[in-house]
């Protein structure tokens, strides 16, 4: 049987019109959020994801930094080159790590002001977001730099700085996901409990119910 030209170039035309509509539906990410090397050994996987631009010179202001843990000289360049007064570690390992190079005598100065390990299948407490609130507006407020990490800067880093990115620069989901994975190594072995985590979060920073399973919102 013989399909009219008519009938067909119907069918042709709804077709395009709705691959066009489910591209238009995709989720769009900032090309600038994915710049970079994405994971990286270069620093112990530090980047700055808020504040001016760093050059040679600058003095301190607020820069909002994540990172993995950091090695001997990588610290070192926390405190002279980058400006980091204030550090949450969620791997709970500054002892062997941040506090061990000051006793040393490196960056004495740098506070660290949570040393607790979490667990990235574990969403994160109303408690602790409190916590991480306040430290973000009381490093914004004395102008000096702010740096979460966990170990490789990837899973506990990236879930908080997701949150971070969707409540202070406005990230959709989508965006904060993609820039986690992104920025993370080993993801694919994390994304199935990370994912609904973030997307709890932003639920959680809209105040609007959790839309996720209950294992995944914030409590």
């Amino acid at each position: 049987m013989k399909i009219k030209t008519g009938y067909f170039a119907f069918l042709l035309a709804a077709g395009v019109c709705l691959m066009l509509s489910c591209a238009s539906n995709k989720p769009s990410v900032q090309p600038e959020l994915l710049n970079g090397p994405g994971w990286t050994t270069e620093n112990n996987n530090l980047h700055q994801i808020d504040g001016p631009p760093l050059s040679d010179g600058d003095t301190m202001a607020f820069r909002v930094y994540r990172s993995g843990s950091p090695s001997k000289e990588t610290f070192a360049k926390w405190c002279r080159d980058y400006h980091i007064q204030h550090v949450i570690d969620m791997a709970g390992t500054a002892t062997d790590n941040e506090r061990a190079y000051q006793k040393a005598g490196i960056c004495p100065n740098i506070e660290i002001i949570y040393s607790e390990k979490q667990d990235p299948a574990t969403p994160v407490t109303k408690e602790f977001l409190k916590f991480f609130d306040e430290q973000v507006e009381q490093s914004k407020s004395e102008n000096v730099g702010i740096l979460f990490r966990c170990t490789t800067g990837s899973h506990r880093t990236g879930r908080l700085a997701a949150y971070y990115q969707m409540k202070y620069q406005d990230l959709e989901p989508d965006e904060a996901i993609k820039v986690m994975d992104h920025l993370g190594v080993a993801m694919a072995a994390f994304d199935a409990v990370l994912q609904p985590q973030v997307r709890a979060l932003h639920d959680y920073v809209h105040g609007r119910p959790c839309s996720q399973p209950a294992q995944y919102c914030v409590k």
